[in-house]
């Protein structure tokens, strides 16, 4: 419940269109310069923060170029909220965008968020897909789609939700599960609205 909103709120943060607009970089060895692509590459990876929202990214082998991408490996994003992580991350900025790949989020409020893949778009919405699981409540999904302004999730596909001593569950490919995070409480609900499915649904197949 709270621990949802706090995953919200970090998921908001995380969207990167103004927030590595001028950052700093901090490499962990030698950094490397390609004159013709302007494309930097630090092979022992380092520090890329962002002096305005205080967002830290640090990886074991980072590339980027400066207002286009950038590229991590063994990335972990931190914040007040907690560390996101991915195996391998890219950030584009235009169009705004950030793919994962091997996704978590813990911190000392929320444990458990994991998906195969994940993609940040500028919408504010957030998309997991690959084997989500989250702890509590207990959600075990094949794809996620997170709007964070409007603290709502969807879930498509089959699915298992447990939260206290409800449990809900879907077994077809074209099961839906609408969860709510507003007032400091999760409300599931297997009627989702035609308005929020058509508007939400299109996002999965982005990633």
């Amino acid at each position: 419940m709270k621990r949802w909103l706090v995953l919200l709120t970090l998921l908001s943060l995380v969207v990167f269109a103004s927030r590595f607009a001028g950052f700093e970089v901090r490499p962990r060895g030698n950094s490397e310069l390609d004159v013709g692509t302007g494309v930097y590459t630090l092979p022992t990876g380092g520090t890329i923060t962002d002096n305005q929202s205080g967002l830290v990214l640090e990886a074991r082998y980072i590339q980027y170029k400066d207002g286009e991408f950038i590229r991590a490996q063994g990335a972990t994003l931190k914040s007040k909220e907690g560390d996101f992580s991915a195996a391998s991350l890219e950030y584009q900025q235009k169009p705004d965008t950030l793919r994962m790949n091997g996704v978590r989020f813990s911190s000392g409020q929320l444990k458990g968020i994991t998906a195969q893949q994940g993609l940040l778009l500028k919408e504010d919405v957030l998309v997991l897909k690959g084997e989500v699981r989250s702890s509590e409540p207990v959600l075990e999904a094949s794809t996620l789609v997170v709007d964070t302004a409007k603290d709502l999730a969807l879930v498509l596909g089959a699915f298992t939700f447990r939260d206290g001593a409800t449990t809900l569950r879907g077994n077809r490919p074209d099961s839906t599960l609408l969860l709510n995070f507003a007032e400091g409480k999760v409300r599931a609900n297997t009627r989702v609205s035609v308005d929020i499915l058509n508007r939400l649904r299109p996002y999965a197949d982005k990633l």
